[in-house]
């Protein structure tokens, strides 16, 4: 049976179990131990143990690869290179992941570097170019898990809530299904034309089932053996050789179908194209960064996730995309510890604070994304299209007050959900969402720290070639920054947070939703400004403003809710 979301572990007993042993209960303690796969211990005697571990990783959408500094060398009781040998385990399952797809992610430890294309064997020779996690030691090791979790929990979300999830079972070569296709045309006399070759998709149905249901007997990990033995036999099929059975006409079609190809179409003159398929979800890749006290790095990681997506805004000379990314919900301390360089003790005491699943724009509002939202129909307020202090498409906007951002948001809400919605309703990764809104400061301040418990989320301080805030006087022993003196273009800095979020520290104030009840006139910012002092960049730094106030230092970014 598949399971949708499991992680299999591939490692080296000899070099890397103490750490592969930390990984393992952090992700049980996450997934549960019914995701978590470390070891192929219960291989029965007598079954090929090739097909059963070929079995068990495509069961797996994630195969974790634990790299230590040794995986290259170690050798055999020969002294021979185990990856030089195409029956060695580690190979096997990491080759086997490659095949079928699947999300291998190189996890890097003790110091480990990922292996040039050049060093490793020909069927492993893709793992160079798959982006790798780096799991050091403490006090590093939770924080580095928590980014590894993020990231699978990343893919999990977009197998429950975007296109069906695949199907893991092993394909049988397609040059063999090719065979047996023409085979069953042969034996009712018909002549269809050779079909090309294509990388199998995910479907509804899995493969699996239908190969089954056809009574090919084409299961598990020994599938490739048992349409070798049958091959000759079908290759000698005639129609009078053949004793009576079911119509076979529709056969060749689910293999098609089994296989991830096209169906032949059997539409005739006149008849509509049937409708085209909705393109793929982009695949969403950031990188980011950690310094120290210093200002110096300490790790560098890059992170892809498919749970993303562009809006397109009608703007007056074309679409303006709007970029989300899903954050995925949880628990966090929320506030400062009053040890905390620049902590004001009029704030609240931390506490922890929990969080639904939502989506959250990637940058500030921009002008341009202002503009085009402004240029539709009120709600209950009229919108200046052009409202900032300092201008440009990629400026964020500024000088628009708390009801006019919500003013921002209810229009946006009231596009996704009219005809005139720019994402189609028959892409059911967007359609679901439909009401836009501004963060809360807990969602806020979970969406800036991404897992951190630092001061920012670069670390223990901020440097001016990381956010743009007034660096003239250090947070802690960096170097001095330099002063901009006004806004700079969203994400130019080149790194975000661990959950995708770009300009979460300085640029712009970015205005909260209100707390209920409303009795207030005043509104909470977050994130700190163009001018504003390190310490009130931080991600625990909460300030006030008037819901009417204007101000050249005040932007706002949007969540969306999944319904």
């Amino acid at each position: 049976m598949t399971r949708a979301k499991s992680i299999f572990i591939s490692y080296r007993r000899s070099t890397s179990i103490d750490i592969t042993g930390r990984i393992y209960d952090r992700l049980v303690a996450h997934f549960s131990e019914n995701s978590v796969f470390k070891d192929v211990d219960s291989i029965p005697f007598g079954v090929n143990f090739r097909n059963h571990l070929e079995q068990e990783v495509s069961h797996c959408p994630v195969l974790l690869a634990i790299i230590d500094p040794h995986w290259l060398a170690v050798s055999d009781n020969r002294g021979r290179a185990k990856l030089a040998n195409p029956a060695d385990w580690v190979r096997i399952e990491i080759e086997t992941a490659l095949q079928r797809d699947r999300l291998v992610i190189p996890v890097l430890v003790g110091g480990a570097t990922l292996p040039e294309e050049s060093a490793l064997p020909e069927g492993l020779k893709a793992l160079a170019y798959r982006q790798s996690a780096q799991v050091r030691c403490d006090p590093d090791f939770h924080r580095d898990l928590d980014r590894l979790i993020h990231r699978i929990e990343g893919v999990f979300s977009s197998l429950g809530a975007g296109s069906p999830a695949p199907s893991f079972a092993p394909p049988a070569p397609v040059s063999l299904i090719d065979e047996l296709a023409a085979a069953l045309a042969t034996a009712k006399h018909q002549t269809q034309p050779p079909q090309p070759p294509q990388p199998p998709q995910p479907q509804g149905m899995g493969r699996r089932r239908w190969l089954r249901l056809m009574g090919l007997g084409l299961v598990g990990g020994g599938s490739a053996l048992a349409v070798h033995q049958r091959v000759p036999a079908l290759q000698t099929l005639t129609a009078g050789s053949m004793p009576p059975m079911p119509d076979l006409a529709p056969l060749p079609d689910r293999l098609q179908t089994a296989l991830g190809q096209p169906e032949q179409s059997t539409a005739t003159p006149g008849d509509e194209d049937p409708e085209p398929a909705a393109p793929a979800p982009p695949i969403y890749t950031y990188e980011s960064i950690s310094i120290d006290e210093f200002g110096l790095e300490v790790s560098h990681v890059k992170f892809s996730t498919p749970a993303y997506q562009e809006l397109q805004l009608p703007g007056p000379s074309g679409p303006v995309p709007l970029p989300l990314v899903s954050i995925v919900g949880g628990q966090f301390v929320l506030g400062a510890p009053v040890t905390e360089l620049g902590h004001d003790p009029v704030h609240p005491a931390q506490t922890i604070a929990a969080v639904e699943s939502f989506w959250m724009s990637v940058y500030p509002i921009t002008q341009a994304q202002w503009r085009a939202v402004a240029g539709l129909p009120a709600i209950a307020l009229d919108l200046d299209p052009n409202p900032a202090h300092f201008t440009g498409d990629d400026l964020p906007v500024e000088q628009v007050t708390w009801p006019e951002a919500v003013e921002f948001c209810e229009r946006l809400r009231r596009l996704a959900n009219s005809q005139l919605a720019p994402w189609p309703a028959s892409q059911p990764e967007r359609a679901h969402l439909r009401r836009f809104r501004l963060p809360t400061e807990t969602e806020w301040e979970y969406a800036c720290r991404a897992k951190t418990t630092t001061p920012f989320h670069t670390g223990q301080t901020l440097t001016t070639d990381l956010a743009n805030y007034n660096g003239t006087e250090p947070y802690r022993q960096e170097p001095v920054g330099q002063f901009r003196g006004g806004t700079t273009a969203v994400g130019s800095f080149g790194k975000a947070n661990d959950f995708g979020l770009y300009d979460m520290h300085g640029n712009v104030l970015e205005w909260c939703a209100a707390t209920e009840p409303d009795q207030t006139p005043w509104r909470a910012v977050r994130g700190g400004a163009w001018q504003s002092p390190p310490e009130h960049c931080r991600s625990a730094y909460r300030a006030g403003f008037k819901a009417d106030t204007r101000s050249n230092q005040i932007g706002f970014r949007i969540v969306a809710d999944v319904s």
